[in-house]
């Protein structure tokens, strides 16, 4: 048989380039998510254009209706109805509580889109963006801790955060730097190697620590769910690349987190739903049971110490302080909430639809054991980020998480060569 006969006649090689452009288009989305804030804060520091938030919004929002013409297709009658459900108790609450914010539908929005990038374009597609995002990180990374001042020569990370809003004009600089607030361990002895690497804390493309730390730990879920003990499928370079950028923004979250992955990568619970449901229901009561210890009567919670413990504690005693309107999202904290994940999603959402929601991603059915324990990992990442932030949220790293977490519910999970 010739080989034009062999080839069907539906087949067309214009069809074949359509697929590898679509491909490349999915990939472009995720890596332009994770840097399009350093290429914005290079144009603010050369001058070429004013960033204000308005600028930021756009383009996020540019980004997301990328992908939502990507993946328009594969939207579901259950996701229409639940969040038609969700959007009508905001829409209810806001009529009660008007300072009510829209934003997570947002956050909401990040996450599905990119869910099902994962699964439309499959594990080939997170090894290029893992590959693409890793290499662009370290090669900033070693650039900005090899010479701090070079760097924010290029890149002005403080005067990009007053721009766009982000801290306030009349914020003191006490670092006395061009990078973002928690960008050195002031007065504070730096975790990782102090005598070699200094105060400093590197942000690399993310320009917050905070950020390049939950990168590393969403990579480093990603490695536990998927390599094996086989040749090619060991990750072994990939988790020593996740420890340099642990390391490079000394991030103790980061290395608690990673530990806690590592203990539920062992135990016979990895791949469990409910415990998947249980852990962040588990953290929130936790917090709430902690703050009520270190209650004190007509003190209105603040953050005491900036520093991992001082940010639990405030968590804690915000929930505790709140009364039943705010858990269920019928009027607005009297305390601002960006500091702690868990009051943001129940002042948003209200406790009901955090349940639900909870409750279709830890329910919800995998495919394979790879993209249960990517979703163990997901559950521990989120469980104890939500305690002292909700940076997870933030595109810069969430399109990167579930994009991989969508690509592990496809069936091709073998390895490739190049």
């Amino acid at each position: 048989m010739s080989a034009s006969a062999a080839i069907p006649s539906s087949y067309s090689y214009r069809g074949r380039a359509s697929a590898t452009w679509r491909f490349q288009t999915g990939t472009c989305l995720v890596v332009l998510s994770s840097i399009f804030n350093v290429l914005l804060c290079y144009i603010s520091t050369r001058g070429w254009l004013y960033v204000s938030s308005g600028v930021v919004a756009a383009v996020e929002m540019a980004i997301l209706v990328a992908g939502f013409i990507v993946i328009r297709k594969m939207i579901s009658r259950q996701i229409v109805i639940v969040t038609g459900l969700s959007v009508a108790y905001m829409i209810g609450a806001k009529l009660i509580n008007p300072d009510l914010s829209l934003k997570i539908l947002h956050d909401f929005a990040i996450a599905y889109i990119f869910y099902q990038m994962g699964r439309m374009y499959g594990i080939s597609q997170a090894r290029s963006a893992v590959l693409i995002t890793m290499v662009l990180t370290l090669a900033l990374g070693a650039f900005e801790i090899a010479s701090p001042v070079a760097f924010g020569e290029f890149f002005n990370i403080w005067r990009y955060y007053v721009q766009k809003g982000g801290i306030s004009a009349t914020t003191i600089n006490y670092s006395n730097t061009t990078f973002f607030a928690s960008g050195d361990r002031i007065g504070v002895k730096r975790t990782f190697f102090p005598f070699l690497l200094g105060p400093h804390r590197v942000s690399s493309i993310f320009l917050e620590p905070v950020s390049l730390g939950n990168y590393a730990t969403i990579i480093f879920a990603w490695c536990l769910a998927t390599c094996r003990n086989r040749p090619g499928q060991r990750r072994i370079l990939l988790f020593a690349l996740c420890f340099a950028c642990i390391v490079l923004c000394d991030s103790r979250f980061g290395s608690i987190c990673c530990a806690l992955m590592v203990f539920f990568r062992i135990s016979p619970l990895r791949s469990s739903s409910l415990v998947a449901f249980i852990m962040p229901v588990c953290f929130a009561t936790m917090l709430t049971v902690a703050g009520s210890l270190h209650e004190i009567p007509g003190w209105v919670p603040t953050i005491r110490s900036d520093d991992f413990s001082g940010r639990l504690l405030f968590s804690g005693e915000l929930l505790n302080y709140w009364n039943l309107s705010e858990w269920f999202a019928f009027s607005p904290s009297a305390i601002y909430t960006a500091d702690t994940g868990y009051a943001y999603i129940f002042n948003s959402l209200g406790v009901p639809f955090a349940l639900v929601y909870t409750a279709l991603f830890a329910f919800s059915k995998c495919r394979n054991q790879t993209a249960s324990m990517m979703r163990t990992g997901i559950s521990v990442y989120f469980s104890a980020s939500l305690c002292i932030g909700a940076s997870v949220f933030s595109i810069k790293t969430a399109a990167l998480l579930w994009m991989l977490y969508g690509a592990t519910q496809t069936p091709d999970q073998s390895p490739r060569r190049a």
